[in-house]
Parts: structure tokens; sequence; C-alpha cells
């Protein structure tokens, strides 16, 4: 036993999560939840997920993870050996006493010598066995969700294009807003809208409000903040300062204060986290509009820190993927009224977040840079979120399937429309003078 703890204090490394909280460190950190894990289920899967990895490019080495998580169950399961030896001696020594304590002094005091050995090795192997859970269990937290298999490996496939592509200008929309006065810079990622641009914010999205209701979305109302636990479990590191906006000062070392604004997948799941729904409810559809805060780098509309959003979020039990065509459907019906070019494509697995499984990706054309931009986009993420914070349904609490997007980002929507209706149409269209 003493050479194993030697092996063990050679290969222990501390790491630190706000999602996962070993039962050392839980006596000084409130713990939430405890994310499901089952890595004997995920391996079995083993090709597919080497695949995913694959073809995100992702530096992840799946067979040390395994090799970590085996050697953490061998010493889990030589900790049980040891839990279940020490009570079998506790119930011999009990039953000698009853017997009579004087007769069986010698047996049970042996039997005493060797409860305190027990004892003292389950004390170390519990102490060792700390860092070998973070690290086995933080190594399987790591790994991506499956790919589906519409999920282009290579490069994007387009799957719906409406209207021709615009005509190239030689103005971007910068400088189309500032002749205009439509846009002011307070910094660089940071902008006020005025007049007709302004207006155009108020109408998309009255105007997406009123459609989504229409289709059967129930509005909801988020909190502008998520804790780290909550970006954790979406796959999101919230030590990355360039993913996250996090509060200075927060006191909870593992588990900060982050500004990710009420239209945020962060902010639905901060509300369903640790949540058990009937079943019969499902499928829930809602949405949001509001505000969205992610670092950005600016100047111009495409990268700024704040940004007005639609965001969808269903959860659904088994048929996702065929809900999942069926909002691409809607996702067409409120855009093409608009009259601008757009597309919708599958994204490529390089360009998916860890939790997604597969993204439709809605795009406009810049006029003046001659790429397309994402303006919205949905994604499929099955119950890889939910397993992560316990998202479930029913008596048997299944886990929740989540399609979740932000199916319009307004400040990016107004870029290309100021290049796509340069000289040719107005701002706001007929359609969109209905709702200011």
């Amino acid at each position: 036993m003493a050479k194993l703890m030697q092996v063990l204090s050679k290969t222990v490394r501390r790491f630190s999560s706000a999602l996962y909280v070993t039962g050392d460190k839980a006596q000084s950190h409130f713990v939430v939840l405890t994310p499901y894990i089952d890595f004997d289920e995920i391996i079995k899967n083993k090709n597919d997920l080497l695949k995913s990895i694959q073809a995100r490019k992702l530096k992840i080495d799946l067979d040390k993870i395994e090799r970590r998580w085996n050697f953490f169950k061998m010493i889990d399961d030589h900790r049980t050996v040891l839990e279940f030896t020490k009570t079998e001696i506790h119930n011999l020594i009990n039953k000698l006493k009853q017997e009579g304590e004087e007769q069986n002094k010698s047996d049970i005091e042996k039997l005493l010598v060797h409860v305190k050995l027990v004892k003292d090795d389950l004390k170390n192997v519990k102490e060792y066995s700390y860092g070998l859970e973070e690290n086995a269990n933080l190594g399987v937290l790591s790994l991506p969700n499956l790919l589906h298999h519409k999920t282009p490996l290579d490069s994007h496939t387009i799957i719906h294009e409406f209207l021709e592509q615009p005509k190239p200008i030689s103005e971007n929309h910068i400088q189309i807003g500032k002749s205009l006065n439509l846009i002011e810079y307070t910094n660089p990622t940071l902008c006020y809208l005025k007049s007709d641009a302004a207006l155009f914010e108020f109408a998309i999205t009255n105007y997406f409000q009123i459609t989504l209701l229409n289709q059967g979305f129930t509005q909801f109302s988020n909190a502008d903040f998520a804790r780290s636990l909550v970006v954790e479990g979406c796959g999101t590191d919230y030590l990355d300062k360039n993913k996250i906006f996090t509060l200075d000062g927060s006191n909870n070392e593992i588990n900060r204060l982050h500004v990710v604004g009420g239209a945020s997948l962060y902010s639905f799941m901060a509300y369903f986290a640790k949540h058990s729904i009937q079943s019969t409810l499902l499928p829930l559809k809602f949405f949001t509009l509001g505000r969205k805060y992610s670092p950005g780098s600016g100047p111009d509309l495409l990268n700024l820190s704040q940004n007005t959003v639609g965001q969808i979020f269903v959860a659904t039990s088994d048929n996702s993927n065929e809900i999942f065509d069926i909002l691409i459907e809607q996702i067409r019906e409120i855009y093409e009224p608009l009259n601008y070019h757009l597309r919708l494509v599958y994204a490529p697995a390089a360009s998916l977040k860890v939790g997604e499984s597969l993204k439709v990706s809605i795009e406009m054309f810049s006029n003046y840079s001659g790429k397309y931009v994402e303006i919205g986009y949905l994604s499929l993420y099955g119950d890889y979120i939910s397993k992560r914070l316990l998202f479930t349904h029913g008596k048997e609490r299944t886990f929740i399937n989540v399609i979740s997007g932000e199916i319009l980002n307004v400040q990016r929507f107004l870029a290309c429309a100021l290049e796509n209706s340069y000289n040719e149409k107005p701002l706001l269209p007929s359609l969109l003078q209905k709702y200011i």
C-alpha cells in the first residue's frame, strides 16, 4: 500500500472547476450540482468521438483521458473494497463481543489492529483519490459533443438561398452609417444607433417578437448574469477573457459572476439547471429579445461587445432532429418577407463549439468585403448540456435535448442591410415600417 501511495502522490494534479467540485473542496465551496458523467457509456462510441475531436481540430488526447479514468476507477474500486472490509470487521467485532468479550479478547484485539490499518489505508486512499477524481472527470467533461451526421467535416454546406447576391460597393457599413448620421461610437466596441438605424432596431425586434409568438413560441425573460457553473456547463471556459465577461471583486474563486445578457443560452440554462419538468409539457418553445454581452474587438457593427439579440430555446425529448428541421423552416418564414439576400448553411465541424452537434448559420452578404456574414444561427446540442447541468423530464429523470440559437443579431443584420440597401432601397422597407 505504501508503494501505491507513492505512485498516487506523483500522479495527482489538482485542477479547478466550477462545474465539478470534489469532496475535499466541497467543505469550502457550496456545491449546486454534480454533473452526470458516465465515461464507460461515452467510450462505447470511441470512433465517433475521435472523429469529432479530429474534425473540430481539438488538441485532446482521448487515450490519455481513458487511462486516467481507468486508473481512477481502479483506485475507487480499491476504496470501495476497503470500506466494505472496515464494515465487515466491525460487524465481526460486535458479534464476538456478543458471544463473550472476555473469552474472545485476543481475537477482538487482533481485529481492532486490523481495522485501524484498514482505516489508515482508507484515509490515505480518499485523500489522494480526490485529485485523481477531479483529473479524470474534468478530462471527460472536456470532451466535445458527438457530431451530427449532417455536420460537414471540411467546408460549409449550403441548404437554402434566397434572392441573388447583391452588387459590390466601395464603402463599408461604418462609412455609410456615419455619413447618414446613423451610428455614433462611444468606444471601438460600443455604439449608439441613431435616426433610421434606431427605428430599424425597434422595428426588426417587434417584427421578430410578433412572428415568433404567431409561430407558437412563448416569450421569456432572463437575468443578465450567470455563474461560472452555468458557463462551464454550457461548454465555455469561464476563465477565457476572450469569450466571457467576468465581474471583478468576486470572493468566490471557482464560481464567479459573469455578465452575459438575458438573450443568451447561458441565461436560459441558469434558469433550467437542476430542473425537472413534466414530460407532457414537451416540447417547450421559448424566445427572448434583449441584450447579449460578449468580448468584442470592434470597431465595426460585426464585432461589438453589446448586441441586441433574438435567442430561442427549445427543450424536447427524443424528436429533436424533426423539430430542428421545422425550426429551420420557421426561420425562413421570418427572414424571406424582409426581402434581403440570405443563405442558410450547415457550419463545418471546426467552427462548432464543443457542445454543438449541428449548427445552421444564417448568413447575409457584405457588399464591401465580398464575404458572407453570420447574422444568426441555430444549434442542436442534444443532451450534452442537460447531462452537465441536470436538466431532466419525467419520473425517470431522462435528460432533455436542447436546441437553441441566436436567430437574430440586430447589429450584424444592420451592417449587412446598410450595405445591401445602399443607393438601391430604403433601410426601412414597407414591411418593417408597420412595426415601428
